[in-house]
């Protein structure tokens, strides 16, 4: 049976000759959407550790996204879900694994540690997730290095960095500091001031990728 038989949204794009093998291929076309089961099999940290890691990145992004709605996060009700939310995952960690899941799950991470490894190997490819999806696109990388220099020359909408230092710094503060001046002249209040604060977490240089919109 043929690996490309079912075309979905989510394959990725190609443009280059991989080589791999049919399995490898199988699994690599799943895509970013795709985890492996029973990943913490194969992981050499203890339990208690993977615990309090699963548990601060989920509770840092539930605590985010409630301070962003103005919902207190230190109340007893807060307290007691992300206390129970803590004994969730310790009971998910320590719950025993079928056999045959664990076996699928061997298989799968064995074949996904080759494709990294694979991968890992070819300097003259660029991996990348396309503009507005989770879909890999594999293409030359002096394909990408021709048409960023093309477009750069034919826009003059973007500006290499030569100093290997970003200006996103300077434009955060830049930026912080306009706000701060307008809050001091009270034509914002500091609740507009802090709604439209950039975050942290989210701040990025635009950039050209050159990559396909496949949602087009």
């Amino acid at each position: 049976m043929s690996i490309y038989t079912k075309i979905t949204a989510s394959l990725p794009f190609i443009e280059v000759d991989l080589n791999l093998t049919s399995k490898q291929m199988s699994m690599f076309i799943k895509g970013l959407k795709y985890v492996i089961p029973c990943q913490r099999r194969f992981s050499r940290k203890p339990i208690e550790q993977m615990v309090n890691e699963q548990y601060q990145n989920i509770s840092t992004i539930v605590k985010n996204c409630l301070k962003d709605h103005y919902i207190p996060t230190t109340d007893i009700r807060a307290k007691q879900a992300f206390q129970e939310l803590k004994c969730l995952l310790s009971e998910l960690y320590l719950k025993p694994i079928p056999r045959k899941l664990t076996i699928r799950a061997k298989r799968e991470y064995k074949i996904v540690r080759s494709i990294q490894q694979f991968l890992h190997c070819r300097t003259d490819i660029v991996i990348r997730r396309t503009d507005k999806s989770k879909v890999f696109y594999i293409g030359k990388a002096i394909d990408f290095e021709r048409k960023a220099e093309e477009y750069m020359l034919k826009t003059e909408a973007y500006q290499e960095i030569t100093n290997g230092r970003s200006p996103l710094s300077d434009i955060l503060c830049a930026v912080q500091t306009l706000l701060e001046y307008l809050v001091r002249k009270q034509a914002l209040t500091p609740k507009q001031r802090n709604q439209i604060s950039p975050k942290l977490n989210q701040l990025e240089l635009g950039h050209y990728h050159g990559l396909p919109k496949p949602h087009k």
